[in-house]
């Protein structure tokens, strides 16, 4: 396992058994990635994303905008580990964190793994277009915010 943490400060992990599993290549290509994830603070970044999306959970829309956000992150930081490291080595990479036995297939990929595939395959990443209902249940959630705030202050300026 490979990750970035920290807000403040992000930082690169890795552990020995990752180490162990990856040739040369591989490690620097995982490296590459995690760093690139650092110096962005991308740590920061998807926890504003996914604060924002849990502060406004009744606009489907907004959650769906942080996930692509944060899949975003995921084609950045391999795209820029492709370039200095190859395809080849961030094939062997994503297939040895992506097929660990210790955790579940695909862990830590935010579900952007058939977008890192394709972009890996010099493919377009998969168009992700919202669905009617993602629109729909915004905006039914936003009427009904903005009718409850409503209620609230009109029951606020009663009791004044």
């Amino acid at each position: 396992m490979a990750f970035c943490a920290g807000v403040a400060h992000p930082r690169v992990y890795v552990t020995t058994g990752l180490i162990a599993a990856l040739g040369p290549d591989a490690l620097d290509a995982v490296l590459v990635h995690e760093a690139t994830h650092a110096r962005r603070r991308d740590p920061a970044r998807r926890l504003a994303h996914r604060a924002f999306a849990d502060v406004f959970f009744y606009l489907p829309v907004i959650t769906c905008w942080s996930r692509r956000q944060i899949e975003r992150a995921e084609l950045h930081a391999d795209q820029v580990a492709i370039t200095h490291t190859g395809r080849g080595a961030l094939a062997q990479a994503l297939l040895a964190t992506g097929s660990s036995t210790t955790s579940a297939p695909g862990a830590g990929f935010d579900g952007a793994l058939d977008a890192r595939i394709a972009q890996l395959l010099g493919d377009d990443p998969p168009r992700r277009p919202l669905s009617p209902w993602h629109w729909l249940l915004s905006l039914a959630g936003l009427i009904t915010a903005v009718s409850l705030m409503m209620c609230l202050g009109q029951a606020a300026a009663a009791a004044l």
